[in-house]
């Protein structure tokens, strides 16, 4: 009897550390579409200084597109809105860089599918 409450409360222990790192870990994870983090690298160095937040959009819509090798006035998908609404609203610093914009990309994009749930 002893050695099954030890084995279930091992197993109970495991189960609850691994959800709990598995929530903790997603709000830097990459984007998780295909092509989608090779979009939000390009945007973060070509893209880095720009300000206005209407050629960001502009110019993250033309580098996703191009990425993912389609027309240039094609339909964006719910997911690649998310990466550009994420892109343009991300947090800045003054002294950012393409790594710590991605990361904020990445952040903020797990914010945002959260609040569509």
């Amino acid at each position: 009897m002893k050695i099954k409450c030890i084995v279930l409360a091992g197993i109970f222990s495991l189960v609850f550390s691994v959800h709990a790192s598995e929530t903790q870990n997603k709000k830097s994870d990459p984007v998780p579409v295909f092509g989608h983090a090779t979009a939000v690298s390009k945007m973060c160095g070509e893209l880095l200084g720009e300000t206005n937040p209407v050629k960001m959009r502009d110019g993250a819509t033309k580098i996703l597109n191009e990425t993912l090798r389609r027309l240039p006035d094609a339909e964006v998908s719910d997911e690649g809105k998310n990466v550009i609404e994420a892109f343009v609203t991300r947090s800045r610093s003054p002294s950012d860089i393409p790594s710590r914009c991605e990361t904020s990309v990445n952040e903020r994009y797990w914010e945002i599918v959260q609040s569509k749930k």
